[in-house]
């Protein structure tokens, strides 16, 4: 819930940070492709959690463990003290293959086309299915930063290594591992540390300063 604008962020009853694995068997570049039909079968990681609370000075939060098959996945949720943003400091051991990974937030935002952060600027996606050039683009390359917002408000979600996005129906969803295994058999296997962050604002992405706190997150002070 955002005090600051009396509104939910969250869809009615939805729940933020959803991870979901999905079988991951593409037509072609078993490292490179992902293709429409990886949704038809997937796994909720929502089994047992380890949970306890963590403070870091202007900032406190929890810390999450949880496994899922052979991997395990450790999560610290931090929320500050002055700025409005919720970071999700993740490391996964993964010893999987060909799955995607994904984590969910499905946002109380309406719009027909989010914004995707690419080199120099920004392009526009749309957020339906209604033609079939709609449809193909159920995968999208983002840099630091993807937006969704309607008139007077919206939802961003930083990331500071991950690019590939899609936001459909209100649902921001960001792709953490992709695990093929040709022409690499152990790709995505092993050790990851990656943060992503959740930044409701008023406004566009430009007037919320999404730009200012994708950089602070991507070059933070030493």
């Amino acid at each position: 819930y955002d005090k600051r604008y009396n509104r939910e962020v969250l869809k009615a009853g939805a729940r933020g940070n959803v991870m979901t694995a999905y079988e991951d068997f593409p037509r072609d570049y078993d490292n490179w492709e992902i293709s429409n039909y990886y949704t038809d079968k997937s796994w909720e990681l929502s089994g047992e959690a380890k949970i306890k609370c963590i403070t870091d000075g202007a900032r406190a939060g929890v810390e999450v463990r949880k496994t899922f098959l052979q991997s395990e996945i450790v999560q610290k949720i931090w929320l500050y003290d002055d700025i409005a943003r919720i970071d999700f400091d993740t490391e996964i051991e993964w010893n999987e293959s060909h799955l995607v990974l994904k984590t969910a937030f499905p946002v109380e935002v309406n719009a027909d086309k989010a914004t995707y952060e690419i080199q120099f600027g920004t392009v526009e996606r749309p957020t339906h299915k209604n033609t079939s050039w709609d449809a193909a683009r159920f995968e999208v390359c983002a840099h630091k930063f993807v937006d969704l917002s309607e008139y007077g408000y919206g939802v961003s979600l930083l990331n500071d290594c991950k690019y590939g996005h899609d936001i459909h129906e209100g649902v921001i969803r960001l792709t953490m591992l992709k695990c093929g295994t040709y022409p690499d058999a152990t790709a995505d296997r092993g050790h990851h540390t990656f943060t992503y962050s959740l930044y409701p604002h008023a406004g566009d992405f430009r007037a919320a300063g999404t730009v200012q706190q994708a950089y602070l997150l991507n070059q933070p002070m030493s």
